[in-house]
Formats: structure tokens, C-alpha cells, sequence
């Protein structure tokens, strides 16, 4: 029995040896385990204790830059010109004009070519020789306007010295003629928007037909309540 005590003691002795044993071999390792963690820790702590810390996040301003980033984040202000056309756009001024009347033509209140001027030039009583040629007229542009403008045209007759009427115009409408018949050494000299400035000269008794010596006078056409109303001197009547 006292064997069988003293074995047992033994077998018991073994045992808390072995268990302590293997406490020992198992806690070293975790130890170790644990100091290696802790080292690792401890060096990424000093790593990271080296950079410098980020900076405070910035609330977005009202118009969602970050004042913290400045002029960077500022809205741009639209450029000047556009991509597409990277010039700028030149002002355009329309022009206003009146519509074109009755026997205008080439941009003209009045063509001389126009069938009003040649219907005007058929009413006139048959020239002394030949026939009326040697249409002119003024010029009065359509885009200028129409409208209570005086227009003059010109006829020749084919003598050698001709004699010229002045026929008058307005707004598409054949008026008449200056005078009611026609005189050599016409010329017209003057124009504004209504009225026709025309000069005449005529040949004295001892004047050779080259050079009249009679006047000069300018008479003045002015186109006044849709006629046309003289002023000046005219040529003595033979």
C-alpha cells in the first residue's frame, strides 16, 4: 500500500513537472509573439510621428472652392471671346431704305433708261433736229430714301449746238419740264434733297454761236406741295 502511495507521488510529480514544463515552452513563444507586435507598434507609431500632420479638413465656401486652396478654386470669369469665333463680334448697323418707286434702277431713285424716262421723252415735242438723246439724271440713292426728292433728268437735240430741256421727277412721277420750251447753253450746276439748281447762258445779236455772252443766270427748282416752283431769271424769248 505504501508502494502504491510512493508510485503514485511519483507518477504525480512527473506529471505537474511535464504540465509545467509544457506551460513554460508554450508561454515563451506567446511572449515572444507579443514583443514582437509591441516592437512592431511602437516602430510604426515613430514612423508615423515623423510626418508631418494633415491638415485640418476646410469646410466648402458657397460657391463650393475651398478657401483653404485660394484664387485655385475660385470661379473664372467667362472669357472675353468665345472659342468658336476667338474674335470679337463687330457691331452690325442695318440700314434703312425706302422701297423703290417707279423708274428707279441700279440702286438709283431715278434710271434714265428706265421706261418712265423714255415715256417722259416721248411726250416731248419733236426736237429741232434728230431726235432727244443724251439721256443724264442725277443721282439720288435709294438707300438715302425717295420721298420728296427732286430728280432731274437731261435731253439733247442734235444740232450742233443743242438745245436742252430739264425734265423733273419725284418719287416714281413725271412732273413736266423746266421750261416749256428748250434753250442751248443749259447747264445744271446744283442739286440738294428737294430742290435743282440750272444754270443758263444765250447768245446776243453780235455773238458768234461759240461763246454766248448773255447771262450767266441760275434759276432754282424747288419741289414744293408736289410741284415744282421756279426762281431766277430765265433766257430773254426770241
Amino acid at each position: 500500500m505504501k508502494a502504491r502511495s510512493v508510485l503514485f507521488a511519483v507518477f504525480a510529480t512527473t506529471l505537474v513537472a511535464a504540465a509545467s514544463g509544457c506551460s513554460g515552452n508554450s508561454s515563451t513563444p506567446a511572449a515572444t509573439a507579443s514583443t514582437t507586435v509591441a516592437a512592431s507598434q511602437a516602430t510604426t507609431v515613430a514612423a508615423q510621428g515623423n510626418q508631418p500632420a494633415p491638415p485640418p479638413a476646410q469646410a466648402p465656401d458657397s460657391q463650393g472652392g475651398n478657401p483653404a486652396a485660394g484664387e485655385a478654386n475660385s470661379p473664372q470669369a467667362a472669357p472675353a471671346t468665345s472659342v468658336a469665333t476667338d474674335t470679337p463680334q463687330s457691331t452690325i448697323v442695318p440700314v434703312t431704305t425706302s422701297s423703290a418707286p417707279n423708274g428707279s434702277g441700279h440702286g438709283m431713285c431715278f434710271d434714265p433708261n428706265s421706261g418712265l424716262a423714255n415715256s417722259a421723252i416721248k411726250s416731248l415735242a419733236p426736237a429741232g433736229n434728230g431726235t432727244w438723246g443724251n439721256p443724264y439724271a442725277s443721282e439720288d440713292p435709294i438707300s438715302a430714301g425717295c420721298d420728296g426728292v427732286l430728280t432731274w433728268m437731261t435731253v439733247e437735240s442734235g444740232n450742233i449746238h443743242p438745245y436742252t430741256h430739264v425734265l423733273f421727277f419725284t418719287n416714281g412721277t413725271y412732273l413736266g419740264t423746266a421750261t416749256s420750251k428748250p434753250y442751248g447753253y443749259t447747264e445744271v450746276i446744283g442739286k440738294t434733297a428737294n430742290t435743282v439748281s440750272v444754270q443758263y447762258k444765250w447768245a446776243k445779236s453780235d455773238d458768234a454761236l461759240c461763246c454766248p455772252t448773255g447771262g450767266p443766270s441760275v434759276v432754282t427748282f424747288t419741289l414744293s406741295g408736289g410741284k415744282v416752283v421756279a426762281k431766277g431769271q430765265f433766257p430773254p424769248s426770241n
